[in-house]
């Protein structure tokens, strides 16, 4: 286990220095292209739209799962190139500084006060409707987005490698079934945000990728807080108003996740989040999370990625100390 936790702080130092790069061959992408032929392959067949979308997403969960088997095979036949491959495929399911890489052009973008360009560039990360974002609502959307991304973009890949290397520990390959659960959890995030809509297209046939993928989120969602609660509090912020907003707010979200790391943010950063929303397939009449404080800037939302990036580190502490402890606390426990 001492390995596994070592693997993720190497990944989570990579991803810092790093970021996700841009190549054909980057795992997630190879996976969204197999995702999107199957989906032709399954749509050109009469199977009705929801068991279509099933059949996509356990074919995309076994067919992945298994290339990884078969690859681990030939690349852990030495510890060099083990470690290597490992740490790779983990390093391929974090994308924490991503957020940066998407959301500061953005602030550039609304200081220089060029909404359109602004809008273009926001309509890369969000499935709203951005042409009829004013700026304020630009602001908020932003803000939303790097929240969530705390959850699906680090803390639920990192929560299911530490989780699934725990299961693999008794079995002697726990940084092995660790990297199978980080991948089997960004497969099904893959699937969500390719077929997960609400619209004509994909309410059938993407319901079940996306609710797995509510799932899947579900304890990770609720752990961010923990974590954006110790990092308000490292940064200065308002660490309190962020738990209240918390208990108060956490299920104005049309999401049963994305409530939890938007309201604590809210209620820290003292700015309102949500409100009526347009997406592709019409108008969504969300509440409103928090009360209006301050007005939202662009300085807000440098705050935010502040915020969401100081709590992936310090959840990468945590995890990491709890890989390190687990068998020790596992063995007593047993005894």
């Amino acid at each position: 286990m001492i390995l596994c936790a070592f693997l993720l702080i190497i990944a989570v130092i990579l991803d810092r220095l790093i970021g996700d790069p841009t190549y054909s061959w980057h795992p997630v992408r190879l996976v969204g292209r197999f995702v999107h032929l199957l989906e032709k392959v399954i749509r050109s067949t009469n199977i009705p739209d929801l068991s279509g979308g099933i059949l996509l997403t356990l074919l995309t969960l076994f067919f992945w799962e298994s290339v990884l088997i078969l690859l681990a095979k030939v690349f852990f036949l030495t510890p060099v190139t083990g470690f290597t491959f490992t740490l790779f495929i983990l390093y391929s399911c974090v994308a924490l500084r991503d957020l940066a890489r998407h959301v500061i052009p953005i602030i550039s973008l609304l200081k220089k006060g060029d909404l359109e360009k602004g809008r273009s560039a926001l309509q890369m990360i969000v499935g709203r409707d951005t042409s009829v974002l004013d700026r304020e609502g630009m602001i908020r959307a932003t803000i939303e987005t790097i929240s969530e991304g705390l959850v699906d973009g680090f803390l639920s890949p990192v929560f299911y490698f530490c989780i699934f290397s725990l299961a693999g520990y008794p079995f002697h390959q726990p940084c092995l079934i660790g990297i199978a659960g980080g991948l089997f959890y960004r497969i099904i995030n893959t699937l969500d945000s390719m077929i997960g809509y609400k619209n004509v297209s994909y309410f059938h046939f993407g319901r079940f990728a996306a609710k797995l993928d509510d799932i899947m989120n579900y304890i990770p969602a609720r752990m961010s807080i923990l974590f954006l609660f110790l990092g308000a509090w490292s940064l200065k912020m308002d660490e309190t108003a962020g738990l209240a907003h918390t208990v108060a707010y956490h299920s104005f979200s049309a999401s049963p996740n994305a409530g939890y790391p938007e309201s604590f943010t809210s209620g820290a950063l003292h700015v309102q989040l949500g409100g009526p929303t347009r997406y592709p397939y019409g108008l969504v009449e969300k509440p409103f999370i928090g009360e209006d404080g301050s007005a939202a800037t662009p300085e807000t939302i440098h705050q935010s990625l502040k915020l969401i990036t100081i709590s992936g580190y310090l959840a990468t502490g945590v995890m990491a100390s709890f890989l390190l402890i687990s068998p020790f606390v596992a063995t007593h426990l047993w005894i």
